[in-house]
């Protein structure tokens, strides 16, 4: 969930964008008070919302753009308001067509006719939250035509350009389960799984992991699944160090070893796991005897 901040404008702003003054002698509104420019700019960023900025733009033409130099101060002002709009809060009725363009102006992205992203300018950076938000608003059509392949190419810049990594497990389980109308393709599936392991995704260690072990994607490899369960289990993926326990109490891409089963089989108890539960009291003599306490888990 968003959370959303005062919308921000420079101090002197109303000083550049003043509203036309009444001429004297007017009827309406002769003696109105002149604020100076700091004060009305303090005024804004700390009571109004982007609501109150969208009403203020249709009082005075030289206000008209407030909306956008509000939202032009920062990245973080600009994705507010596109949550703004995307979702019809902050005062502002929903319009997700424009929440699209506001993304997609902050991604910093420009979608070729062949799906493939290119940077508008190079020294600036890709907003990756703004990348996948335009990738689901694709998938879902919101704001834009339903359009999956679509979907999936924003998603893909957002981990390539966006270096954001949960975007590549994201779209390995689009390929595994064929989500959003994609159809299934596990080897990509098991690509982009190795894709966001490599680069520290704690699940995607686990699915990879799997993906070997049952040469689902990739060929089969009992030593690559025992190294990814590991990785994930030394990151505290509970799953993954019942796996690894079993790997040794079956002997798969390791010596056979009872004693080392325990050790991951308890680890994984700790943590709540019931199946590494189960296997310490199946093999509770040894257990009793490599893991002091064991009892006390395994009667939890």
């Amino acid at each position: 969930m968003t959370n959303f901040h005062q919308p921000k404008l420079p101090v002197l702003y109303f000083d550049e964008f003043r509203a036309p003054r009444k001429s004297e002698g007017s009827r309406n509104g002769e003696c109105v008070p002149e604020l100076p420019a700091e004060l009305l700019s303090m005024c804004f960023s700390k009571f109004a919302d982007w609501g109150d900025l969208a009403k203020l733009a249709q009082v005075q033409k030289s206000w008209s753009d407030i909306l956008n130099d509000a939202a032009n101060q920062s990245m973080e002002s600009k994705w507010e308001l596109a949550q703004a709009l995307l979702h019809g809060t902050c005062g502002l009725e929903k319009n997700a067509e424009r929440a699209v363009l506001v993304m997609k102006e902050l991604s910093n992205i420009e979608m070729k006719e062949n799906q493939t992203p290119e940077k508008v300018f190079e020294d600036c950076e890709c907003f990756a939250p703004a990348l996948r938000m335009i990738s689901s608003c694709y998938f879902e059509g919101n704001g834009v035509a339903k359009e999956s392949d679509l979907g999936l190419a924003w998603l893909k810049a957002a981990f390539q350009l966006g270096s954001d990594n949960e975007a590549a497990h994201e779209i390995a389980l689009i390929y595994e389960y064929g989500r959003h109308d994609v159809e299934v393709d596990v080897v990509a599936a098991a690509n982009w799984f190795k894709e966001a392991a490599e680069n520290g995704h704690v699940e995607a260690m686990a699915e990879l992991g799997l993906c070997y072990e049952l040469g689902c994607g990739l060929e089969q490899n009992d030593e690559e699944a025992l190294d990814w369960y590991t990785k994930a289990a030394n990151l505290g993926h509970v799953t993954s160090k019942y796996s690894v326990g079993e790997a040794f109490e079956e002997a798969r891409g390791v010596p056979q070893s009872d004693e080392e089963a325990c050790l991951w089989y308890y680890r994984a108890a700790l943590a709540g796991d019931e199946d590494s539960k189960k296997s310490l009291r199946r093999l509770y003599d040894i257990a009793r005897i490599v893991v002091p306490g064991v009892a006390d888990i395994v009667n939890a």
